[in-house]
């Protein structure tokens, strides 16, 4: 409550939404987890190392030797998938037996349909068999996020799949994956070993802000270009940089502008100082709501923040809460106890979020507060899109966003191939994109000058699947 900025705010005429029903549409087969960019990942670390040590710029993280952190198919990254047929693959591609590795990976994938990391080492396989194959670098976390990996990684998996089946004069494409582990040192030593390979074209990731932020460094001396899927800080720009996620700045102009359509006039913003993702989607929505209303900025990582109290005291202030936690699992906890403790009050308040809300698993952890919370999200599975039924029926249910848009970005650059294809008429080719909705997740793709996707984020709501609050589901609202 130190931290009031008090505005004087104009009128707005009330438009009313119309809400569309659409997140309840069953699919016959059983669903994956959804997840988002910055959602906590519930899959335990993984141990790559007999004596692991810390990150020097993650503590938490352990140390993968770099020769360790890539792989076209002649290692294992994620090292708690067992599967016989897989490793038979990888010792039959280190030995260039890539006939025999085809063979063994294609079991690998009946074994295990929805391990995205065989399919691409089937596909590369593929590649090395008709020779001189493109080469695309995909960066995730392997072992610090290894749900946002994996689901990245799946929509890399299935634009790859799609294209091998024509390629280009006869070569196909091979992407080589590196794990940064989220974290900046990493990120800039991937970056580097990518740029010293002359035969990759192009960069899919990273995947958090701050980790493309330190690759980004990288790739504009070498002038490849970089997709990052899922990075959405609005400090992020450069020469080579597109994303294929909408950025902060849309996401809080589109909150602030619900915000004030639906008579909120004065909010209390929760956020958090350690992240520049939270910093800046928090940001965006100041400075989409200040000439319009006031804001009350609280930060939730300042020592013995208590959520109650300060609903509590808040409550005869505001007409709303805004709530943008990072991937901090401590910092979830702390919103989805802002949430509940808005549920407790007398008069609850409307709740409006940030993506890192957008994942089912995360939300079960309230006690029912977070139901009505509208969240920006950067994508959403529609029934319309033809992509959706098309992923769910590869993966085994529906997919996330982030798998969205890592097909999006894959595809993309398979676009921008060509006969004689550098990096620099890949580069040249994405600045042109133009994919139609027939070729994209649902949308179309185009990048502005600054590297953003020119397109919007939807608004959905989360609504109870059951009457005891035990499960939820979202459902998106359209002006």
């Amino acid at each position: 409550m130190n931290n009031t900025l008090k505005i004087i705010f104009a009128t707005l005429s009330t438009i009313g939404t119309l809400t569309i029903i659409i997140g309840l549409w069953e699919l016959a087969i059983k669903p994956l987890i959804i997840t988002d960019n910055n959602s906590p990942d519930p899959t335990p670390t993984l141990s790559h190392s007999p004596t692991p040590t810390s990150s020097p710029t993650n503590p938490n993280s352990t140390v993968i030797p770099l020769g360790q952190r890539f792989s076209s198919g002649d290692r294992r990254l994620f090292t708690n998938q067992e599967n016989p047929n897989a490793d038979r693959g990888i010792e039959a591609f280190k030995a260039g037996n890539y006939e025999e590795a085809y063979q063994q990976f294609r079991q690998a994938v009946n074994t295990a349909p929805s391990d995205p990391e065989v399919q691409i080492y089937l596909n590369n396989s593929q590649a090395r068999k008709s020779g001189n194959p493109f080469i695309l670098a995909a960066v995730v976390p392997v072992d610090r996020k290894q749900t946002n990996a994996l689901e990245m990684l799946r929509g890399v998996a299935q634009a790859q799949t799609q294209f091998n089946q024509q390629g280009i004069n006869g070569r196909l494409l091979e992407i080589v994956i590196f794990n940064d582990s989220n974290d900046k040192n990493y990120a800039q030593q991937v970056a580097k070993k990518i740029i010293n390979n002359n035969d990759i074209l192009g960069v899919i990731g990273h995947n958090s802000s701050g980790a493309s932020a330190e690759g980004l460094k990288e790739y504009e001396k070498a002038g490849i270009a970089m997709i990052s899927p899922t990075s959405t800080s609005t400090s992020l720009s450069g020469n080579v940089f597109f994303r294929t996620v909408p950025s902060d700045a849309k996401a809080g102009q589109f909150l602030a502008r619900y915000a004030i359509k639906n008579n909120m006039s004065r909010v209390a913003v929760f956020y958090t100082s350690t992240s520049n993702y939270s910093q800046s989607l928090k940001q965006a929505f100041v400075d989409g709501f200040q000439l319009l209303g006031s804001t009350t900025v609280l930060d939730m990582s300042v020592p013995n923040f208590n959520a109650q109290k300060t609903v509590e005291a808040l409550q005869n202030q505001v007409d709303g809460f805004v709530i943008f936690p990072n991937t901090d699992n401590k910092i979830i906890n702390f919103s989805l106890q802002v949430a509940d403790a808005n549920a407790s009050l007398s008069k609850p308040k409307q709740l409006l979020g940030g993506d890192a809300l957008y994942n089912p698993a995360t939300l079960q952890l309230s006690k029912g507060g977070v139901n009505g919370l509208v969240l920006a999200v950067p994508w959403f599975a529609k029934p319309t899109y033809p992509y959706t039924d098309l992923a769910a029926k590869r993966w085994g249910g529906r997919v996330s966003w982030r798998t969205a848009t890592s097909y999006d970005a894959t595809k993309a650059f398979t676009k921008a191939l060509s006969g004689n294809a550098s990096r620099n008429s890949v580069f040249t080719k994405l600045q042109q994109s133009n994919l139609s909705i027939s070729e994209t997740s649902g949308e179309p793709l185009q990048f502005l000058k600054s590297g953003d996707r020119n397109t919007d984020p939807l608004l959905v709501r989360v609504i109870p699947k059951s009457s005891n609050f035990a499960e939820y589901d979202f459902q998106i609202i359209e002006d």
